[in-house]
């Protein structure tokens, strides 16, 4: 053994496997791979491990679960596809491995390139110039749609239209959406839309599918006669995922059917938002309104005294002021009496034959008697005053002047010939009893 064999460094096989990982995974770049699919396994956690093969040379496999969302078909043994992977190194085993990022058919990848020459043909013609879009019309008034009949595009596009904007007429223009021939037919049916001048928004649209179920949208013939069409068109092709050539030249693009037709007649929606928020905020107010009348009729309703109840009131007070007048002239009427016959006493006292004191005592006796016999007859006629002013609020006194008062069959009193309906039973209350009537008819004072 050599001596430069005996003092180099021994690596484990880890280390070797390790280090012969990092050299392909940081020198190799990801590469796309055609071979046919061989001992297809899926695992039970997600993941799915096969060997690519072709005449001479196999390869091991793996796409984890995480990139399964990306494939659109369903992968088996025989199966020609084309991979978009990393080279890498299964280091437990030693063995090399591709780690897919991408699966594709075999094929596609043709048609991928001819997509793309495709786009840059058209483009470079100005064809998907955003100069040159239209805008929607605002309110139309006929939508025409281009689909296949029997398509469940076609189902959704009218049950939306119908639901959004159900006074829009919708006109269909058939046509096939997948195979040999369909976008010739497509065009033709475009064609026909933009003769005619019938509609006002055009939506061109199918269901989602793999690259060949869309390739007819990719159709030169299609996308000129969209580009020379009049009518602002909307498309609708595929999923949200899926994007082919009318999207680029269509005046709208969206995601899905459902999306275009909701695109066609956005308007409307946007009329209802605002008239639903400006009838919310009239609602607001009226019941801000209804609030603040309400209370002040409960502010007036607080401060309003039934009759009976004023009578009543009035009543008191009138028993209060005779009281304090009794008792006023008593108190008046001792006190004087106290007095002259004080006074009296005094003038005896000093004079007990001067009759002339006494003829003055008399006669100013009397004029105070006079004075207190105004001063009693003045409350007397305020005291009969108010008692008549009381008799004139009194309701059976007003009954007895003619008037009446009529009752609903509830009890309550009837102000108006509004609150009233023709077959109505009322009760009308006189001075001296009460009649039961049915209403047979009604008439409004004129103003």
């Amino acid at each position: 053994m050599s001596e430069r064999g005996i003092q180099s460094k021994v690596l484990s096989v880890s280390q070797v496997a390790r280090t012969i990982k990092s050299l392909i995974e940081d020198h190799l770049p990801e590469v796309w791979v055609r071979g046919e699919i061989s001992n297809f396994i899926r695992a039970a956690s997600g993941h799915c491990y096969f060997s690519l093969k072709d005449e001479s040379s196999q390869v091991r496999c793996v796409l984890f679960r995480s990139r399964m969302s990306n494939v659109e078909f369903e992968i088996s043994d025989g199966l020609e596809v084309e991979l978009l992977a990393s080279p890498s190194m299964f280091e437990k085993r030693g063995e090399f491995q591709l780690i897919a990022q991408l699966v594709r058919k075999s094929g596609l990848g043709r048609l991928f390139e001819l997509y793309e020459a495709q786009k840059r043909k058209l483009s470079a013609e100005g064809l998907f110039d955003t100069s040159k879009k239209q805008p929607l019309v605002q309110f139309p008034k006929t939508i025409g749609v281009v689909t296949s009949l029997d398509a469940a595009a076609l189902r959704d596009v009218c049950k939306t239209l119908a639901d959004r904007a159900p006074n829009v007429s919708i006109i269909i223009y058939p046509s096939p959406v997948q195979g040999n021939g369909a976008g010739k037919k497509l065009a033709e049916a475009v064609m026909l839309a933009s003769e005619r001048s019938e509609v006002e928004g055009l939506i061109i649209c199918r269901g989602g599918g793999s690259l060949e179920d869309l390739w007819e949208f990719n159709s030169e013939e299609l996308i000129r006669a969209i580009a020379r069409c009049p009518i602002p068109v909307v498309s609708g092709v595929g999923h949200e995922t899926d994007t082919t050539l009318v999207d680029f030249v269509s005046d709208c693009r969206a995601p899905t059917p459902t999306a275009a037709a909701t695109l066609a007649v956005s308007a409307f929606d946007d009329i209802a938002s605002d008239l639903q928020r400006f009838l919310a905020g009239l609602s607001k107010n009226i019941r801000g309104k209804i609030d603040v009348n309400q209370q002040h009729i409960d502010y007036l309703s607080r401060r309003l005294i039934h009759p009976g109840k004023r009578n009543m009131l009035y009543a008191n007070e009138l028993h209060q002021l005779q009281t304090r007048l009794n008792t006023s002239v008593r108190r008046l009427f001792r006190g004087k009496e106290s007095y002259i016959t004080g006074a009296k006493a005094q003038l005896y006292r000093a004079r007990p034959d001067s009759q002339r004191g006494l003829a003055s005592l008399k006669d100013w006796q009397k004029r105070m008697h006079r004075g207190m016999l105004g001063t009693l007859n003045h409350f007397q006629t305020r005291l009969s005053s108010t008692k008549t002013s009381l008799s004139h609020l009194n309701p059976e006194q007003v009954l007895c002047r003619g008037y009446s008062i009529v009752r609903s069959e509830e009890g309550n009193i009837l102000r108006s010939v509004k609150s009233v309906s023709v077959d109505d039973r009322l009760t009308v209350q006189l001075s001296d009893g009460a009649l039961d009537t049915l209403i047979t008819a009604k008439r409004l004072r004129r103003s």
